[in-house]
């Protein structure tokens, strides 16, 4: 599912939001709702898209915001050629939203 950053912002709770990490791309983002983890878009539907993580937080500054997190997979072991595993390689990091603070962790 999808929403767009004026539904979002309109939301009567704090979501938390999921920045993600996308080789090649830049950041895009997902809100969490009740209804789970649905993709922010812009005014034409399309993924939301950052080329830096400062660049999202200034896309977000119209949210009521819980929380940040910056979630990167890695295609780096299937490059390399490991054996696959059970468990993901998933890194989260929390990001401060208090953007006064910058872009460091909490």
């Amino acid at each position: 599912m999808k929403i767009s950053i004026a539904e979002a912002a309109k939301l009567p709770q704090k979501v938390a939001v999921i920045v993600h990490s996308i080789d090649m791309v830049g950041y895009q983002a997902t809100v969490v709702t009740d209804d789970g983890e649905r993709r922010l878009v812009d005014t034409a539907g399309k993924p939301l898209t950052s080329k830096n993580l400062i660049g999202m937080r200034e896309h977000l500054t119209s949210l009521q915001l819980s929380s940040i997190v910056m979630r990167h997979t890695s295609a780096y072991d299937e490059m390399v050629a490991q054996p696959e595993r059970l468990d993901d390689n998933t890194l989260e990091i929390p990001v401060s939203v208090d953007s006064s603070l910058g872009l460091t962790g909490t």
